[in-house]
């Protein structure tokens, strides 16, 4: 659902859909003439979208694992539940501190969903942090690339990392 786009008959009107965030994040990164560039408030944006577009993959992917393709409201409302409650941190830990156990194309999205994370508060909350707009549009080439490495990952795995994801560890 989220991990392709919407889909014809979906109960869901308008799913995120991660690719629209990718795109959204380099359209800010696109100067509004007599600018000759992005203006920092935008590449900010662009940095926090790149994040964003991870978050959505994974929360889509994990709902379109565990649930499916909902046709009925009873897993419509188990694919949303799935979607809404997959928290941040749970899973910033959760890749984290499993990365050793998943394939490359799990482990790099892992890794890219970390540094993401990171970098998206940096550039939300901390006033004084620079990234320039071309460290942006690579960021959100690199999100991109991972999703798509990501969402070939088998559905076992797919499984584990959805687990891990939404219910936190033991501490």
């Amino acid at each position: 659902m989220t991990t392709s786009g919407a889909t014809s008959g979906s109960p869901l009107a308008t799913p995120v859909d991660w690719h629209d965030l990718t795109d959204t994040g380099r359209a800010l990164l696109v100067p509004v003439p007599p600018a000759t560039q992005p203006t920092p408030g935008a590449i900010r944006r662009a940095v926090s979208t790149a994040y964003y577009a991870m978050f959505h993959a994974l929360v889509g992917s994990n709902a379109d694992t565990l649930v499916g393709l909902p046709h009925d409201n009873v897993a419509l409302d188990a694919w949303l539940r799935i979607y809404r409650n997959t928290q941040h941190r749970v899973a910033y830990n959760a890749l984290k501190n499993n990365r050793a156990k998943f394939s490359p194309r799990s482990r790099r999205f892992a890794d890219l969903f970390r540094d993401f994370q990171d970098e998206r508060h940096t550039a939300d909350y901390n006033p004084l942090a620079s990234v320039s707009a071309q460290m942006a549009f690579n960021w959100l080439n690199q999100a991109e690339a991972a999703i798509e490495d990501f969402l070939q990952v088998g559905s076992a795995e797919r499984v584990f990392v959805a687990t891990l994801t939404l219910v936190p560890g033991n501490r």
